[in-house]
């Protein structure tokens, strides 16, 4: 072999040994990388386990209705236990059992803090029930028909929610079955709210007790003893009519109303409890229809 024939033979053999060498290097990185992860992993996971909850931290979107001290008594979680060895779905069950809360995530973070993050149900109105003991006490009850008790709310809001009538509390499991059409009675509220609230804070009860048969849902305020709603129409619309009549009424000061019926369009029935040109009778009955003027008002004018 000639000399050039050998310096390439022997350049050849220089680059295999090269990548032999390069490949083995890589293949140990990889394997010490592998070990290394494996080894930090199972210390991590021994550490996790050893460590106890130490930490409760608690989110909810209503700023604290629900406190930590609150949370802490539903899970009840046992002394020294850990953040893998608690079951996060059941603690999850323990705190949407409770009425008040519509949703709840519960979530570990390393090394030692339970997160908790809470949504709440919103009440629209109250209704009284009877406890164990036969003594009455005050229950919620949300836009879904959830019935609950409330807790940490503030008392001038509980003071402003109207209280439902005409409905029939069922139990089911530890508490009781939804209130049945109260997403109607809900999108009445919110309307009231909306579109007139110095109405809205004079309402006191609110009876369901037509709705399934008749539509209607009646309303008893601090003036009026009876006002008809129809759901089939428009709440927006049945609101600006009852504006507009108790603004007339105001008027004639010396004449009370004792009921509204806002349940037929167009027109709408009046009873008034005494009137000037017949001071001798108790009641009668009156008719008032609408100006087209008013039924063809766009929102923004109610």
């Amino acid at each position: 072999m000639s000399k050039k024939g050998r310096r390439r033979q022997y350049t050849g053999w220089l680059k295999a040994g090269g990548i032999t060498v390069l490949v083995g290097g890589l293949v140990y990185g990889v394997f010490h990388l592998v070990h290394e992860w494996q080894t930090d992993r199972v210390a991590f996971a021994d550490t996790v386990n050893s460590e106890p909850v130490r930490h409760l931290a608690v989110r909810t979107d209503r700023g604290g209705t629900l406190t930590e001290k609150w949370v802490a008594q539903i899970l009840a979680l046992p002394k020294g236990a850990t953040l893998m060895a608690l079951d996060l779905p059941a603690l999850r069950n323990r705190l949407t059992a409770q009425g008040q809360v519509r949703m709840a995530v519960v979530t570990r973070k390393f090394p030692n803090t339970l997160e908790v993050t809470l949504q709440e149900r919103t009440p629209v109105a109250r209704v009284q029930a009877l406890d164990a003991r036969g003594l009455a006490k005050q229950l919620f009850v949300a836009m879904d028909g959830t019935v609950y008790d409330g807790t940490n709310y503030d008392q001038q809001m509980v003071s402003g929610l109207p209280w439902l009538d005409g409905i029939r509390l069922v139990r089911q499991g530890p508490g009781y079955a939804p209130v049945v059409g109260m997403a109607d009675v809900s999108a009445l509220l919110t309307t009231a709210q909306i579109e007139a609230p110095h109405l809205y804070r004079t309402w006191l009860v609110v009876s369901l007790a037509t709705l399934a048969d008749r539509d209607e849902i009646t309303v008893k305020t601090q003036e009026i003893a009876v006002i008809i709603f129809s759901r089939k129409e428009s709440f927006q619309k049945q609101i600006a009519r009852l504006d507009y009549i108790l603004d007339r009424a105001h008027e004639r000061p010396e004449v009370g109303l004792s009921s509204i019926n806002l349940a037929l369009a167009g027109q709408v029935p009046v009873k008034f409890e005494r009137s000037p040109e017949e001071l001798a009778q108790p009641e009668y009955t009156s008719r008032f229809t609408l100006p087209k003027t008013l039924q063809r008002k766009a929102q923004r004018d109610f």
